[in-house]
């Protein structure tokens, strides 16, 4: 990458010996400094001008730009590895992913870091879509019993009437959400907007859906559940997913054939690792923050180990259950601090699986399986050959949080039981690989941020806003932005305020 960063990010930067000065003076007066700090793994004592808490996409773009402005960052992480809500692992000769996968064309800030660190995206080599380019049958489970998509409409196991009818369960809530979806996510929030801050369920359902199909959207969604989200919300996560995935203008750095969806090649994580590995100052595992407390001395920071962290000012990047667990010193306003503990991001449990057979050319279903009882949704993986590699047996919401109960081990061997009491051709064709649950990762308490009904205006006039010393990031600061690219814009957009304020 040729151009100098100014250029390739396009934002105003701080003029180098502007901050110093600045922070000099800060020192001086004792807002600064570390001296009773103990020892970091980087051995010696440690001062900064910023400290930076979360080193997923949001902390590490942040910590960029204050290090290319010429402040001392630090980033604290709690968790004992980088990356947040992208994670790569490898089990069984196999790599893949176990969080966010996909980075859109429009993505132009997750692509100017990839740009700068030497990581590529690139369309996926996989292909999970039909010869025709529609998507591939999927097996139907209703009450324990099985129907191709492909013969819903005309099954007995079909009870739905009207439009709802030639509609299978899977795409009831697509369906659904695209008759009303927002034109545009500018002004999503509008107060003429603020009528549908209500349960997304009662949305739809005012709008002539059954109980039986909104039943049915709630397995096929990834919310906690249509009782739980503002349909507001919905509806703007909607019109972000949208903007994924249309493409963008190609920069000078991608060429115009650029689908609107790649991969990481080498996995999601190794772009977080590389972009930690290209600050100055390495990031410190293991850091949970617990306290933050601002005082005539500047912010200090606390961790469980007993650590301590002193600066001029923190970005905080965690997601808003971890960060309600913050205790802060002076307390933030009532109505922001119950903001965060109202917004929760929703349960996703996924178990990974490897066929050692191809059991579905045994009963002659399809591979992709969809049910009301407690498997949920089961999508199959091929490699570039198009072999099924793996299974991915999807669960959300209370699904997620009955099977997060069992040790992994045990939830595996649940999966691949369900599995083979549904399709007994399945029974002895499956080896567990992994499994990960985010709703009890105390690090992201769930996948997905959102925003319960009647919350909307409160969460979008405090969720994010300025506390004294204390600047916040994070995907779900970032409204009008999808996935990873909000990630990046949010920490970009909270370092711009500290070099501003």
């Amino acid at each position: 990458m040729t151009r100098n960063l100014e250029s390739s990010f396009g934002m105003d930067i701080m003029d180098r010996r502007r901050f110093l000065k600045a922070s000099a003076g800060a020192t001086a007066l004792g807002l600064l400094g570390c001296a009773g700090l103990p020892n970091s793994r980087l051995g010696g004592e440690r001062g900064s001008d910023i400290i930076v808490i979360g080193a997923g996409l949001a902390g590490l773009a942040a910590a960029q730009k204050l290090e290319d402005s010429g402040a001392r960052v630090t980033v604290l992480e709690g968790n004992n590895r980088i990356g947040g809500r992208l994670n790569t692992i490898e089990r069984n000769g196999l790599r893949f992913e176990v969080g966010g996968v996909q980075v859109g064309d429009a993505y132009e800030r997750v692509h100017a870091h990839a740009d700068r660190v030497g990581i590529e995206i690139a369309p996926p080599a996989i292909n999970l879509m039909g010869p025709d380019g529609r998507p591939l049958p999927t097996a139907l489970i209703h009450a324990g019993q099985i129907v191709s998509s492909a013969n819903w409409i005309s099954s007995p196991l079909n009870p739905l009437q009207g439009r709802e009818h030639t509609i299978a369960p899977p795409n009831l809530l697509r369906t659904a959400m695209n008759e009303v979806a927002l034109k545009t996510i500018a002004g999503w929030d509008d107060p003429a907007n603020l009528e549908m801050d209500i349960p997304l369920r009662d949305f739809l359902s005012s709008r002539g859906w059954s109980s039986q199909a909104l039943d049915w959207m709630d397995v096929a969604d990834s919310y906690t559940s249509l009782r739980t989200i503002s349909a507001l919300d919905a509806l703007r996560r909607q019109a972000e997913h949208l903007a994924r995935q249309q493409g963008s203008r190609p920069s000078e750095n991608r060429a115009a054939s650029t689908p609107g969806a790649g991969w990481v090649t080498r996995g999601s994580q190794a772009l977080p690792e590389a972009m930690a590995e290209a600050l100055q100052s390495t990031p410190l595992l293991g850091m949970e923050v617990i306290a933050v407390e601002q005082n005539a001395r500047g912010i200090e920071v606390g961790c469980s180990n007993g650590q301590r962290f002193r600066a001029d000012h923190v970005v905080i990047t965690v997601p808003s259950g971890p960060l309600s667990r913050i205790r802060f010193t002076p307390a933030p306003p009532q109505v922001q601090t119950e903001v965060w503990a109202n917004r929760r991001s929703n349960s996703i449990t996924t178990i990974h699986l490897h066929p050692t057979k191809p059991f579905w050319e045994l009963d002659g279903l399809p591979m992709n399986m969809w049910n009301d009882g407690p498997l949920q949704r089961v999508m199959a993986v091929p490699d570039t050959e198009g072999t099924i590699q793996r299974l991915i047996v999807w669960l959300n919401g209370d699904a997620a949080n009955r099977v997060d109960r069992m040790a992994p081990d045990a939830r595996m061997q649940w999966a691949m039981g369900e599995l083979a009491r549904l399709r007994p051709s399945s029974a002895g064709a499956l080896e567990p690989l992994a499994t990960r649950s985010w709703g009890s990762d105390r690090f992201a308490d769930g996948a997905f941020s959102e925003i319960a009904p009647g919350r909307v205006a409160d969460t979008v006039q405090w969720s994010g806003k300025r506390f004294g010393r204390i600047h916040f990031g994070g995907e779900h600061n970032a409204f009008d932005k999808p996935g990873m690219e909000a990630a990046v814009v949010s920490g970009e957009r909270a370092a711009a305020a500290v070099l501003a304020a």
